[in-house]
């Protein structure tokens, strides 16, 4: 039980990224996707079992308001921890800017995906405005940690500076 209480959290995290800030830190129409780039971290760093069950609670997490398309948001980011898991095993992502990439791709091929699930009219536009801007916002965020999870950022040089 007690392994699960993160990915619990973790879920609570979105929902409430979801709900409270999501629209917040919306710059221009480009939204962070909190949902994907967390699957694609438990991908990275845990195992293909877990990225698929916790990609799939996601879903379920992130859609509960829209019931109608509910089943493929969690087919999708269960299949995207699959998919994230399967690339961390077969590519070299020790350097911080492949795990930057591998979440961009992730994140922007989950943006098309909903570009294309909940729209008809203008996808391609929406594609360019939303799903990359989006893509290349949350790339921007997964920088931020990666540099605090290595250590380039500290509170001391945090300090240091000011």
């Amino acid at each position: 039980m007690i392994r699960v209480v993160p990915y619990i959290l973790y879920a609570l995290l979105i929902a409430a990224w979801q709900v409270m800030f999501k629209d917040l830190t919306s710059i221009f129409g480009a939204a962070i996707n909190l949902s994907a780039m967390v699957v694609l971290l438990v991908a990275l760093f845990k195992s293909e079992v877990t990225a698929a069950w916790f990609g799939f609670v996601v879903g379920l997490v992130l859609a509960v308001g829209a019931p109608s398309i509910m089943g493929w948001h969690a087919l999708f980011l269960a299949l995207l921890g699959i998919v994230g898991y399967q690339v961390r095993e077969r590519l070299n992502l020790e350097a911080s800017y492949s795990k930057e990439l591998f979440v961009l791709g992730g994140v922007l091929v989950h943006n098309i995906f909903l570009v294309l699930i909940e729209t008809s009219t203008g996808v391609f536009h929406l594609i360019w405005s939303q799903a990359l801007t989006g893509a290349v916002y949350t790339a921007v965020i997964a920088w931020l940690f990666f540099t605090i999870k290595e250590g380039r950022i500290t509170r001391e040089r945090v300090r240091s500076v000011f």
